[in-house]
């Protein structure tokens, strides 16, 4: 099979070109850090029922380390990210029908085109939520279904706990809260919602560890900082703030995760 990349993106929007610009640095290096990203998707792609027909959509499919897994799930699938490098990594496995560079805000794509959409810690990089929930309801076929899943508010809450101690400066993402989320999604009136938090904790030795695997995902660079605050005074000072979250695991970072499912009403 050959693999097909088109490339349609808005680049309009400074913080999409951000976020794209990120993970396509980190794309090389992505897997390295990513075990949150595996555990999460997962533990949702065993949600949808195993049936080796229709076509799927994977939306911010990273450099396409499940793609060999979809086989179980769709006869085809297209796979669609904002960043080049990240598309480029998937697109050399040459497994999907089609890898496009798109924002999930707007497909290129036509209507009812897909009979399962597969997200996961895709869309708390959009800025507009809501968008990317029409979208999906627009291609989705009559009855098809969708699991998607996103970091929520209180993520990271011991890291910024941790900085608030030093300073006011926002350095950990905001994160929506969950609230605003269900209210995003139910918006788009044609699926039948659900909805779950989980927490996913991960341990690290120290703080540095946990700094690396973040630069490692990409993620430290769309995350809120404030520049400069990076000599080794202010990181000793962060480590011994953190220390007070210690556990026997080690330093505990916690990923609160939303999963979110649905059906599109027809036959």
């Amino acid at each position: 099979m050959s693999a097909v990349i088109e490339h349609r993106v808005d680049s309009d929007n400074e913080f999409k070109q951000q976020v794209a610009n990120s993970f396509s640095a980190a794309s090389q290096s992505y897997m390295q850090g990513a075990r949150l990203q595996q555990q999460v998707a997962l533990d949702v792609l065993a949600l949808l029922p195993k049936a080796p027909s229709g076509h799927l959509l994977d939306l911010g499919c990273g450099p396409g380390w499940l793609h060999p897994r979809f086989a179980e799930y769709c006869s085809a699938f297209t796979a669609v990210d904002l960043s080049a490098g990240m598309l480029a990594k998937a697109a050399q496995a040459a497994l999907a029908k089609t890898y496009l560079q798109a924002d999930a805000q707007q497909l290129p794509l036509c209507d009812n085109s897909a009979d399962t959409v597969f997200s996961s810690l895709m869309l708390q990089w959009c800025a507009k939520p809501a968008a990317v929930f029409r979208e999906v309801s627009r291609v989705l076929t009559p009855g098809g279904k969708v699991v998607m899943t996103t970091l929520v508010e209180g993520t990271l809450s011991e890291l910024a706990q941790a900085f608030a101690s030093l300073d006011s400066y926002p350095h950990v993402s905001r994160f929506l809260a969950v609230d605003n989320i269900k209210q995003a999604a139910l918006a788009a009136t044609d699926i039948r919602w659900q909805f779950e938090q989980r927490r996913y904790p991960l341990y690290y030795p120290d703080v540095q560890s946990l700094a690396r695997e973040l630069k490692l995902l990409g993620a430290n660079q769309v995350a809120g900082r404030r520049n400069g605050l990076t000599g080794k005074g202010y990181w000793q000072q962060l480590a011994q703030a953190y220390e007070g979250h210690r556990t026997m695991l080690g330093l505990p970072a916690s990923y609160q995760v939303l999963i979110i499912s649905g059906v599109k009403y027809g036959s």
